[in-house]
Order: structure tokens, then sequence, then C-alpha cells
């Protein structure tokens, strides 16, 4: 379990790096639409902080379920949500387009500004362009 939860967070941690720690609002990929990934991406937030890991796993595209499992999501989100406390609201979103460096996969990511009990929290949840779910990012501010 250990073992996995480190490749989830190592698979996070290079979609937070080929994506860039700023976000920089480029466009999305043609074909995607800015309200559908802002809603799918609320609802992933709202699955992570409902615990539903199961749930966010069956959403995963499969290359992305190879690297992860539901206890390896539960142990991500508890090591971030200790520190933020429970979630109040959304301040802010928007969603931006973003390119893989070592394919060239484009994609699309609903950045979420949200307001937790003790801090703020950015949530990434990046999409294919057909929707499949590609990862997840959780940044404690």
């Amino acid at each position: 379990m250990r073992k996995r939860a480190l490749l989830l967070a190592l698979a996070l941690g290079l979609l937070l790096t080929l994506s860039g720690c700023k976000v920089s609002g480029n466009p999305l990929p043609e074909g995607m639409e800015e309200e559908t990934v802002l809603s799918e991406g609320r609802e992933v937030v709202a699955l992570l902080n409902g615990e539903g890991w199961q749930e966010v796993y069956d959403l995963l595209r499969s290359d992305a379920k190879e690297t992860s499992s539901p206890e390896a999501i539960q142990s991500y989100m508890a090591q971030r949500l200790d520190k933020a406390g429970a979630y109040k609201s959304e301040d802010e979103a928007m969603a931006t387009g973003q390119t893989l460096k070592d394919t060239g996969e484009e994609y699309g990511t609903a950045v979420l500004y949200c307001k937790h009990e003790k801090k703020s929290v950015i949530y990434r949840v990046a999409y294919s362009t057909d929707m499949e779910l590609m990862g997840i990012e959780i940044k404690v501010r």
C-alpha cells in the first residue's frame, strides 16, 4: 500500500511538473469546453471531500489506474486535508490547457481555489481531450 501511495504521489508530482507550477490560463485543447471541464472537476473535488476514493479511482483512465488505488487516493488526501481541515467553499475556478512534454498529448485542467477550515487549497483536476480523468494534484496554501 505504501508503494502504491508513493507511485500515486510520484504520478501526481509528474503531472504538476509537466504542467508547470503556475497556471498560465492557456486555451483548452480544441473540442474541450470550459464549463464541462470545470463541472467535472467540481464533481471530483466533491467526491474527494466526501471520501469517495473508489468513485474517483473508477473515473481514472486506464494508465492512471496502473499507478493508483482507492487506498492511495485516500492516503494522498489524508496527508493534505489533515493540514487544511474540512472543505468550506470554492473561491475561484478556471480551466486551462496543458501539453505533456514527453508525449505531446494535450489535456485540460480544472483549477479550483477552495477554502477549507484551516487553509486554502488548490485542486488541479486533469482531463484528456476525451474527458477521461488523468490525475489530480492538491496543494495546500
